[in-house]
């Protein structure tokens, strides 16, 4: 399990959850594909749907969005992907990469 900070408070990811925000974060301020979330949160192990990465999204919002209903850094694209925000636009996870 891995461990990302949102300011003083220690957040703890799944194996699959770091993969997943792994990807975005090192694409900041581009918009990652479904395919592309996908393919990293299987790490090649397994099929992962659409529904898996909606579900996967969501914990991460809940985990380290100030307020999930408003989300600030994992930003939704409909029909696009994600993106997640530019270091200055909201919390930036320096031990995640990017």
């Amino acid at each position: 399990m891995a461990t990302v900070k949102t300011g003083d408070e220690a957040v703890h990811l799944t194996p699959t959850e770091r993969r997943l925000v792994t990807c975005p974060v090192s694409n900041a301020g581009r918009i990652v594909s479904h395919t592309e979330l996908m393919d990293a949160m299987s790490s090649g192990d397994r099929n992962v749907s659409i529904g898996n990465l909606r579900s996967c999204i969501s914990r991460l919002r809940n985990k380290i969005e100030l307020d999930p209903a408003l989300p600030a850094v994992i930003i939704t694209h409909h029909r696009q992907g994600y993106s997640f925000s530019e270091k200055g636009e909201a919390r930036w996870f320096p031990e995640l990469g990017g």
